[in-house]
């Protein structure tokens, strides 16, 4: 069986997108430091598993963020199900880098298997799913994105599933109420992941119709309302349980329109489009390089039939990215969901194409056996750089080594006091929230202070410094506190305080 699989025509395709997938995330998963995002989201699903919070109400610091006394910077299904990582597998920095690249792997997966489902009756396009998923991963902002441990990831996984129902009863050829369900319970979760951007596969029933029209007007629209009921169903039944009702309503009034209408990230609505066609020029210019060649070559003359199909897709991608122009709160990861569907857009134009140039190296001859030694030779290479990368930080070096020393010295779960004007270190926040479940206070009431030394504030009144050999916070203690008592001790104090 191994041979057969070493020997099969696509094999050296797959191995190659399986070390591009590992090349561009594994070496920066594997390292210490991440984006302040995703380490943020890491603490809350981190004192999740500790029982600290609950799943309405999570938990980040005892002052959590907005003056809120619960965390609600994101609906709260992604913390429940990465805290279920880290009761199974431990406190190690590794565990939401795993939960990170099993989310890239599973939507690389699911592209597969919604590729498969483009091409269900030609079974030579269903094998060559490696294409897509190249295309998707070589996004920066995608591969990015995957290198940190942001929601849209597991809210990718949930839209993906919602499609590929959608399109599956498409196929059918008939009524496929339960797909519709599925599809709705699909935008459900994704929405419970990430909010309002979950919802936008209830109108690709209507894109299918605009652009592939092989369903009526009205079977588009009977689709789009049942998918878009279940979803209404499931959050009508939460808001009549008083917890989820409170958590529910926090997250929609208190945080997301609050931020929608008071806290802008770009200057132009327009931003998300600009942003979008960059980080997809290079895909957009491969295929346009092989389409010419394939014109000029008459590889493949069988294109137009395949624009319908790429239109649809491309659709579906929009439908999930334009909706962010609504607001001003813009940053290019709010569209990774979106990616695997330009991925596929742009590959189903192209596909036949590359299928008739893979066929050129048969298995057995001089050119497949290159092909072959290439991408073992890429995967390997790819594993020993992400090898050399442990130990390694990949950002917040300098934070780091200082948070660790801090850590090290201050017992866990202690609060310890800040300048006011270091409240918005979240960095700082996040690092010793997420290893130490140390919380910050900015006050100088606490047994401890940190001080970051940019400031030149000298030793807050009543503290003294502690001789740690950080480069860029300096640790301070009471006075009448200098001489530290054992740590059971030092630790109940804390929580007393």
């Amino acid at each position: 069986m191994f041979k057969k699989l070493l020997f099969n025509q696509q094999t050296p395709y797959w191995l190659l997108a399986f070390s591009i997938m590992v090349g561009l995330t594994l070496p920066t998963l594997i390292q210490d430091g991440m984006f302040m995002d995703a380490m943020l989201y890491t603490s809350v699903s981190h004192n999740l598993s500790k029982g600290i919070g609950t799943f309405w109400f999570p938990h980040f610091s005892v002052y959590n963020i907005a003056g809120l006394s619960s965390f609600h910077e994101q609906p709260p299904l992604v913390f429940g199900i990465q805290s279920l990582f880290f009761k199974l597998f431990g406190d190690s920095l590794y565990v939401e880098r795993f939960y990170t690249f099993l989310t890239m792997c599973i939507g690389g997966i699911l592209i597969n298997v919604l590729w498969k489902e483009v091409f269900r009756n030609n079974d030579n396009l269903k094998r060559i799913g490696w294409l897509p998923i190249i295309l998707w991963i070589t996004v920066p902002v995608c591969f990015w994105s995957y290198s940190n441990n942001m929601h849209e990831n597991t809210m990718g996984i949930f839209t993906l599933a919602a499609v590929i129902f959608i399109v599956q009863s498409f196929r059918a050829g008939r009524y496929q109420v339960v797909k519709w369900i599925l599809a709705g319970v699909s935008v459900f979760l994704a929405t419970l992941s990430k909010g309002f951007p979950g919802f936008f596969p209830i109108i690709v029933p209507l894109i299918y119709w605009l652009t592939i029209r092989k369903i009526t007007f009205s079977n588009a629209i009977v689709q789009s309302l049942i998918i878009t009921l279940v979803p209404v169903i499931i959050y009508a039944i939460l808001f009549l349980m008083p917890e989820s009702k409170e958590s529910l309503s926090i997250y929609l009034f208190k945080r997301a329109l609050h931020r929608i209408n008071e806290v802008p990230t770009v200057d132009s609505r327009f931003y998300i489009l600009y942003r979008l066609f960059t980080e997809l020029l290079p895909q957009i210019i491969f295929v346009g390089i092989i389409i010419f060649i394939a014109r000029i070559k008459k590889i493949n003359d069988r294109f137009s039939e395949q624009i319908r199909e790429s239109l649809f897709f491309i659709g579906v991608g929009l439908a999930s990215s334009l909706p962010l122009m609504l607001t001003m709160v813009q940053k290019g990861f709010y569209f990774v969901p979106a990616l695997p569907f330009f991925a596929i857009g742009l590959a189903v134009l192209i596909g036949p194409i590359i299928y008739n140039l893979t066929e050129r190296a048969h298995p057995g001859s001089i050119k497949f056996r290159i092909l072959l030694l290439m991408s073992l030779f890429l995967f390997i290479s790819a594993i020993g750089i992400t090898l050399m990368q442990i130990g390694k930080t990949s950002r917040n070096k300098e934070l780091l080594h200082d948070v660790y020393l801090i850590g090290a010295f201050v017992p866990p779960q202690s609060i310890v006091s800040i300048p006011r004007e270091m409240w918005n270190d979240w960095s700082l926040q996040c690092y010793l929230a997420r290893y130490y479940s140390i919380s910050l206070e900015g006050d100088y009431k606490k047994r401890y202070c940190i001080v970051d030394k940019s400031l030149n504030f000298g030793s807050p009144p009543g503290y003294m410094k502690i001789n740690l050999p950080t480069w860029q916070y300096i640790l301070f203690v009471r006075q009448d506190d200098s001489i530290r008592p054992p740590v059971g001790e030092a630790q109940d104090e804390s929580r007393n305080e």
